[in-house]
């Protein structure tokens, strides 16, 4: 089976959540780079993350988070938009996330807690940009997200993540608005499932409904059409050519005197953009018949 992310809610409770295997997925969007394995982990469950939170999106457009700090992990971007299409990348100091432990928090590869910071960013494509930060504390990016949904959401939610080699999932689950005190238990519930579900019972199946049917043996449970996480960079000519202009003739000029040509790599997907001088010049021509200054 594919990779797959499967909403559902308890019946008969204010109970949402979803589940997701995200082997290819974050196999895909990390294959660009030789990450260290500590940073891997973290990359491969904040993407399990932001599918998770994307999946209930109500617009068209992207969640991002993004880490920052002055620690080994000076920067991390994940993407993931309504279709759960999602990239990811970082900028590290290899010798540094070398010496963390296998299990190293984001506050351990951001650095200082008082510069360091995590940030979340709702980004319609039609309506205002929202952002929320996160106080980069010690504990999981589990914690960290579960601290961030009550807070600026305000929605209670649990959830668990699960990187296991190449097995990568997870699972949140979420107490609706205008939950009553008889939807209690169903919540109470719900918490103590994710809260004691281990890797290995987040990954014991490539099919999140048995994942979930294994989890919540007793209770009914209505699940939707499965969705499909995956890796899709949306790197192109169009928006690397954007970007040379943007950076000015002068900027291009540097290039082309030190390397004889202009290179461009994605930071997410690693694509080469290669313009020869001819070509690269061309970008700040007039376009044919508009009469404009060069």
């Amino acid at each position: 089976m594919a990779d797959a992310l499967v909403p559902f809610v308890l019946e008969g409770a204010a109970v949402r959540g979803a589940c997701a295997r995200m082997d290819a997925a974050a196999h895909d969007a990390l294959a660009a780079h030789d990450y260290p394995p500590p940073l891997r982990r973290v990359l491969a469950e904040l993407m399990t993350a932001a599918a998770l939170l994307a999946s209930s999106l109500k617009f068209r457009g992207s969640l991002i988070v993004q880490l920052a700090g002055p620690g080994p992990v000076k920067l991390a971007v994940i993407e993931c938009d309504h279709a759960l299409s999602l990239r990811a990348t970082a900028q590290w100091d290899r010798d540094a996330v070398s010496r963390l432990p296998a299990g190293a928090s984001l506050a351990q590869m951001a650095g200082d807690a008082s510069q360091a910071r995590l940030a979340i960013t709702l980004d319609p494509e039609d309506g205002p940009l929202y952002q929320g930060i996160v106080a980069l504390e010690a504990g999981s990016v589990a914690t960290l997200l579960e601290h961030y949904l009550a807070s600026s959401e305000q929605l209670e939610s649990r959830l668990a993540l699960a990187v296991d080699g190449g097995r990568v999932g997870g699972l949140l689950v979420q107490r609706l608005p205008g939950a009553h005190d008889d939807d209690a238990g169903a919540w109470d519930e719900a918490a103590r499932v994710v809260g004691g579900a281990s890797a290995q019972d987040l990954v014991a199946s490539d099919d999140p409904t048995d994942v979930l049917v294994a989890l919540f043996p007793t209770r009914d449970l209505r699940v939707f059409e499965a969705r499909a996480p995956h890796f899709a960079c949306r790197c192109s000519n169009a928006r690397v050519e954007q970007a040379l202009r943007i950076a000015g003739r002068d900027e291009i000029e540097a290039a082309l005197a030190e390397a004889g040509e202009v290179v461009v790599t994605c930071e997410y997907c690693g694509r080469r953009y290669t313009y020869p001088p001819g070509q690269a010049r061309s970008l700040f021509e007039p376009a044919a018949g508009s009469g404009g200054p060069a």
